[in-house]
């Protein structure tokens, strides 16, 4: 059985789309607080929304969870004394519960279809008056009035009994004190007409048996809690804690979406962003760790400062700018063997292999040179998005090329002439048969340059941009090293006569 005093915080998205990263900062808070506090992390699918719920849907957010490292210990794929974890395959507890509600007078039968509720509400507004939601029709229906209705056949939701005076309130952990007045509450439907619950009723059964401590969600669930306190009320229920987290915001302010960009946790995976990356920056929405220390950490570090004294009241706005800097500055942490395994994939996918040819670097594998590739490019290797175009001249003479550079440096009658002389420079100097160092090619740089009575930079520029594609890159002794000596000449006079 599990701890009385140990924190069991849950997160419950629906499968009707992917996973948000406002869904995804929910599940992070949750899992850090259980996390920092020796607490249990449970993870329920709330999928009673038969038309909107997938399988693609569902498999979806289990997949953007285990790659952000958010694993659960309860829930799909891993039990618990508490399940099932999907609310369709728990219709026989919530159907007892409202048996309790029933037996208890705390709810009642709803006849109105939605047409019903449609012309009732039209002729409410034509009067110019408000539509709050319900009218309260069926709340007090006489026995022969529900008879006739029953004998009609006519289909029916039942619709928890609210309070038309006094006040529902609860202190919430992050925002203080939150308060409605009783009569602006409507008698919402708690279990429809197709035999499944709302979620007000089976969020609030689901969390009461399955021991939830706290309920930490976003802040636009705030107008449900009043409600779902009456039903915690109704079954005689003590409710949980109640925690609203601040809403995220685009750089405008607005609601983030779409227009944006990404706000899916497998687009931002497409994207090249880390999983520690964003873990990272998804804590940092809405969360401070306090002090002026690095905001780059880990997950480990993150828990161990965790504390929800410690997160915002106030919305958060998601910088896509500042998600790429901590992204690479985790790129950057990275060792070498797994800045290699990032990079393998990458370099698979287009079918870089490495060339017979370049064995007289000592290397006898892709990897090899691809880990002395990544090792020349240093700090440099900063984003998976950017890598290709950082290393697919060291793999491939069709490699991306700045035109604006090449037009530059080296599409001039005097950098065409300088790169032959080079190129003749390292044909006469160098033995193309074996490895040569950075050193021997900067030698030959450098003695040409003298004899041709011109700065070294005149010669390094070009020859950059011919070898690479690029006025940016690692060294360039360094990058004519990897290439080797016979490909640096090739393409020295490609440039040339191009």
């Amino acid at each position: 059985m599990s701890n009385p005093n140990q924190p069991r915080v849950r997160f419950a998205p629906s499968p009707t789309g992917f996973l948000h990263v406002g869904g995804a900062r929910t599940a992070l808070f949750n899992w850090l607080y259980a996390r920092s506090q020796g607490g249990v992390f449970v993870l329920r699918i709330e999928d009673t929304d038969q038309e909107r719920s997938t399988e693609e849907s569902y498999a979806a957010i289990l997949r953007g969870m285990e790659w952000l490292g958010l694993d659960w210990d309860e829930g799909p794929g891993v039990g618990g004394e508490f399940g099932p974890y999907l609310q369709s395959e728990r219709l026989d507890i919530y159907r007892e519960h409202l048996d309790q509600l029933a037996a208890g007078g705390h709810v009642y039968k709803c006849y109105c279809s939605a047409d019903d509720l449609e012309a009732r509400e039209k002729a409410v507004r034509d009067a110019g008056c408000n539509w709050e939601g319900y009218d309260g029709h069926c709340r007090d229906l006489t026995e022969a009035q529900t008879a006739e209705l029953e004998g009609q056949g006519k289909p029916f939701a039942w619709r928890l009994k609210t309070p038309t005076e006094g006040t529902t309130f609860w202190y919430d952990v992050i925002v203080d004190k939150r308060e409605f007045q009783n009569e602006v509450l409507v008698d919402r439907v708690i279990f429809k007409a197709d035999g499944f619950p709302t979620y007000q009723f089976a969020v609030v059964v689901d969390d009461h048996t399955m021991g939830i401590t706290h309920v930490l969600r976003g802040d636009d669930h705030v107008s449900n809690t009043p409600f779902q306190l009456l039903i915690y009320q109704a079954l005689g229920w003590k409710p949980p804690k109640f925690g609203h987290m601040p809403m995220i915001l685009g750089q405008d302010k607005k609601r983030l979406s779409k227009r944006h960009g990404a706000t899916s946790v497998e687009e931002f995976q497409n994207l090249g962003i880390l999983p520690a990356a964003m873990l990272n920056y998804l804590a940092l929405l809405g969360w401070s760790p306090g002090g002026s220390g690095d905001e780059v950490m880990t997950a480990e570090a993150i828990i161990k400062k965790f504390s929800l004294k410690k997160v915002n009241s106030s919305p958060a706005a998601f910088d896509y700018d500042k998600l790429n800097h901590i992204n690479s500055e985790h790129i950057k942490r990275l060792s070498a063997d797994e800045r290699l395994a990032l990079a393998k994939p990458i370099i698979a996918e287009r079918g870089w292999v490495l060339d017979p040819e370049w064995l007289i670097h000592g290397v006898d594998t892709t990897d090899t040179y691809l880990a002395r590739v990544l090792g020349t490019l240093g700090n440099r290797f900063s984003s998976l998005i950017t890598l290709p175009e950082q290393i697919g001249f060291f793999f491939s003479d069709d490699h991306f090329v700045d035109q604006e550079s090449w037009d530059e440096h080296v599409a001039t009658d005097e950098a065409r002439g300088l790169m032959t002389s080079l190129a003749d420079a390292f044909d006469e100097a160098l033995d193309m048969n074996t490895a040569q160092a950075a050193g021997a090619f900067e030698e030959v740089i450098r003695a040409t340059a003298e004899k041709l009575g011109v700065k070294a930079g005149q010669l390094i520029h070009p020859s950059r941009v011919a070898l690479t594609g690029q006025s940016r890159s690692a060294g360039i002794f360094e990058v004519m090293e990897l290439m080797g000596a016979p490909r640096t000449v090739r393409r020295l006079r490609a440039a040339a006569a191009s």
